[in-house]
């Protein structure tokens, strides 16, 4: 149940980014965090009391309430919204593999330094595979027409952003959760940076939060994404974790640009080049052995 879990999670993350690739034309990056992380917090406690694990918010000491609170923030009010960013500069193929690939890696990396876990010399490899792949895929984008070429690096300076930002919360996460459930520390991560990402939304643009509810379609699709993949497939995710481990899981994981790849071609009408493909191919297979 644990490797369903795990493929289901990356699928869902693949349809919803790019369904948030085509919204970002029509929704700025700090309204889309916003709405969805808030639809996802208001179906949270029905989840938390079915789940059976409200009786651990009481008992969790307050460094694991903190860590919590602070792996939410890092991941959705800053990373998810830069990653909307990322996707609206570079398009799904480009954006999501590099920052799944950046992701993986650091998260890995920061395991060996941070939390102790051995480091073999095949992962070694691994990192070099995800280098190439990643050189593969940039060096395919490159463009004569330089307003085109600073959007670009824009994207990719926003995806080691949220690389970093993604793997310290995880980090965080995996080494502050304590006894927590999955569903417990969902809990608390998610309206966090529900909080953390209206503040900062009404704050700077709060027009911007009302545009999607002027059409229903519009609206119904952030629904839809943050019912999908923030709330079920983060909760899939970490129960994935616990069920298959969090080796065997990643590995799942890292075939979510693979994913990716044709639903973007398919509704978005990206184009298709070898030197993405090959790219994307490669980037998957220096994950597997990065995590393996």
């Amino acid at each position: 149940m644990g490797e369903a879990a795990a493929l289901i999670a990356a699928f869902t993350w693949s349809a919803t980014s790019v369904a948030m690739a085509s919204l970002s034309s029509r929704t700025t990056p700090v309204a889309m965090s916003a709405l969805r992380l808030s639809i996802a917090t208001l179906l949270l406690p029905i989840v938390l009391l079915v789940s059976g694990e409200a009786g651990q918010l009481g008992d969790a000491p307050l460094s694991v309430i903190v860590a919590m609170i602070g792996s939410g923030l890092l991941a959705y009010t800053v990373g998810d919204t830069l990653y909307i960013a990322a996707l609206a500069e570079l398009g799904v193929q480009r954006a999501f593999t590099l920052t799944m690939a950046g992701f993986i890696a650091l998260t890995v990396a920061g395991g060996v330094v941070l939390l102790g876990e051995s480091l073999h010399w095949y992962q070694g490899i691994g990192a070099l595979f995800v280098a190439g792949g990643i050189y593969l895929i940039v060096r395919s984008r490159s463009s004569s027409d330089a307003k085109r070429a600073r959007a670009d690096w824009l994207g990719y300076g926003l995806i080691a952003v949220v690389a970093v930002f993604w793997a310290a919360a995880t980090l965080w996460l995996a080494g502050q959760r304590g006894d927590l459930g999955s569903v417990a520390a969902s809990a608390i991560r998610t309206p966090a940076g529900t909080a953390g990402m209206l503040a900062f939304a009404l704050a700077t643009a709060p027009r911007d939060l009302v545009v999607p509810f002027r059409t229903f379609n519009h609206i119904a699709a952030i629904t839809v994404i943050g019912v999908v993949s923030t709330l079920f497939g983060s909760l899939l995710y970490v129960y994935a974790v616990g069920e298959a481990g969090a080796a065997r899981t990643t590995i799942l994981n890292a075939a979510s640009p693979m994913m990716a790849l044709p639903l973007s071609i398919i509704f978005l009408k990206e184009p298709f080049t070898r030197a993405v493909a090959i790219g994307t191919g490669v980037c998957v297979a220096g994950v597997v052995l990065v995590v393996l």
